[in-house]
C-alpha cells in the first residue's frame, strides 16, 4: 500500500536575484590580487522554486516580487505542473514560516502545504540548490533586470535537462529515511 505523498514531496521557497554584483572568492595565482568589476544596482527578481529531491524536479517561475499574490500565482502554476504529472494524487509541498505562505492561498484539496519550524532554513533543501544558484551568479556585472532572468533562466535550464544533479544536491538523509 502506498503512503499517501509518497515521492510527491516538493520544498518551496524564493530566491532574490538583482543586478547588484555579488561577490565571491575566486581561485588566482599566488600574490595576484583579482580584479572584479562591480555593479550596484537595486532592480530585483524573485524565483519561487518547487523542488522534489526524490526525482530531482523542479518547478520554477520568475515573479517580481514576494507577496500574497504572487505566491497564489506561483501555486497556481505548481498545481498545474503537479496535476498533468500526478492527476489528482495528493502532493505535500513544504515551506518555511514566511508571511506569504498561507494555506488558504492553494484552491485545491489535493495539494497540502506544511510549514517547516521556525528559523531552520538548513532543514529546507531548497536553499542548499539556492546556495549553488548564487554561485553560479555570482562575480557578474548584469546591467538589467532582463540580464538577470536571461542568465537565471539559462542556469535553470541545467537542471531541467539533468534533474539527478538537483537530487545530488537537495535528497538530504533526513528526507530519505
Amino acid at each position: 500500500m502506498a503512503k499517501p505523498f509518497e515521492k510527491r514531496v516538493f520544498f518551496e521557497d524564493e530566491m532574490r536575484a538583482g543586478n547588484r554584483t555579488a561577490l565571491k572568492r575566486r581561485w588566482t595565482p599566488q600574490k595576484h590580487r583579482p580584479i572584479t568589476p562591480v555593479k550596484i544596482g537595486y532592480d530585483f527578481v524573485y524565483l519561487y522554486a518547487a523542488l522534489n529531491p526524490y526525482d530531482g524536479e523542479l518547478i520554477a517561475l520568475l515573479l517580481p516580487n514576494m507577496t500574497n499574490e504572487c505566491f497564489k500565482c506561483f501555486m497556481d502554476f505548481f498545481e498545474q505542473c503537479t496535476r498533468d504529472k500526478y492527476g489528482r494524487d495528493p502532493v505535500l509541498i513544504i515551506a518555511d514560516g514566511a508571511t506569504n505562505h498561507q494555506e488558504k492561498l492553494i484552491e485545491v484539496p489535493y495539494i497540502r502545504l506544511e510549514k517547516l519550524p521556525r528559523a531552520c532554513p538548513e532543514l529546507n533543501p531548497a536553499e542548499r540548490f539556492f546556495e549553488e544558484l548564487r554561485t553560479e551568479l555570482s562575480n557578474r556585472v548584469l546591467h538589467t533586470i532582463e540580464q538577470v532572468e536571461e542568465l537565471l533562466c539559462e542556469i535553470l535550464q541545467k537542471y531541467y535537462e539533468k534533474p539527478e544533479l538537483i537530487s545530488s544536491l537537495t535528497l538530504f538523509p533526513y528526507i530519505r529515511h
